[in-house]
């Protein structure tokens, strides 16, 4: 992503640019390393998360108007009151891959108007529904979190895609797949991005090792026999990338003719692994994992 450098990790936190701002926040996958940068680059930092406050120090003014250049959309960075800052630059190959899937998609079917259905669930702030939508898809954006709908609508709109065919829902995922499923729907591309645990309107509650696998079953339902796509990622040490992979392709292969066709011609293609972020030394920093399916 242009204008992103992760510049030096460590001690359980992160040093980041955002656009030449630099950013001093928590990280639990750099627990257990050690930094390589100069002190002193840490303590210049223009803003730094204080996890035991959960609040920002805020030592040079956060630049307004201020995004990332994710090639055909950008992405607004801010301070959430979580220590997060509203975009996720490791994502950036799985935005290239849905764009890739959603390229080859209107490349195989008939000649429509009718632009691809997508749905993206825990959809956060937008990154995946921005990637989708700029490729001309239909995108449904649903997260539990009004905060989270309001500021990928946002991103939508400095973004100018307005226009573009987007719905915004704030609603529990797992409920509203399941309606989707009554409905009789079909998708052409499922996004999720699954917590670990987490608590939606209502008073529902999410447990990713209990409620995964009934919610992907039902999002196979949605999805089309033929030319459809699916996209997971998450940072779950249990499920991982391989047991959410392994899933997938056995009940793929248990859903019907159509896709054991598929199957036969080796257009199933499942692969997995895990985000990372380099910093200036090359070293690596894990970001989670990602499952990509399409058929």
């Amino acid at each position: 992503m242009s204008g992103y450098q992760l510049i030096d990790f460590g001690n359980g936190r992160k040093l980041e640019s955002l656009a030449g701002y630099i950013v001093d926040r928590p990280s639990p996958a750099a627990e257990g390393a050690v930094p390589t940068a100069d002190r002193r680059r840490w303590i210049a930092a223009d803003a730094r998360y204080d996890s035991d406050r959960r609040a920002w120090d805020i030592r040079k003014p956060w630049p307004e108007n201020s995004s990332l250049d994710a090639g055909k959309f950008r992405l607004p960075f801010r301070a959430t009151p979580f220590g997060h800052i509203g975009c996720f630059p490791e994502q950036m190959p799985n935005w290239r891959w849905l764009g890739d899937a959603i390229a080859q998609r209107m490349t195989n079917r008939p000649i429509t108007d009718k632009p691809l259905e997508c749905l993206n669930l825990f959809a956060h702030t937008g990154g995946s529904t921005l990637a989708m939508a700029a490729c001309g898809a239909a995108v449904t954006h649903v997260d539990a979190a009004k905060p989270s709908v309001t500021a990928a609508r946002q991103a939508a709109t400095e973004n100018q895609l307005d226009e573009a065919k987007i719905r915004y829902l704030v609603e529990d995922a797992a409920r509203y797949v399941a309606r989707e499923v009554r409905r009789g729907r079909q998708y052409d591309l499922i996004v999720l991005d699954p917590p670990g645990y987490g608590h939606g309107p209502g008073g529902t509650t999410w447990r990713i090792g209990r409620d995964l696998w009934p919610l992907l079953d039902d999002c196979l339902r949605l999805l089309a026999t033929t030319g459809a796509a699916m996209l997971v990622t998450g940072h779950s040490e249990s499920p991982d990338q391989n047991e959410i992979a392994a899933y997938l392709r056995q009940r793929i292969a248990a859903a019907g003719q159509a896709i054991e066709l598929a199957i036969a011609a080796n257009r199933l293609r499942i692969n997995s692994g895990r985000s990372e972020l380099i910093d200036l030394a090359g070293r690596r920093l894990d970001a989670g994992y990602y499952v990509r399916a399409i058929w």
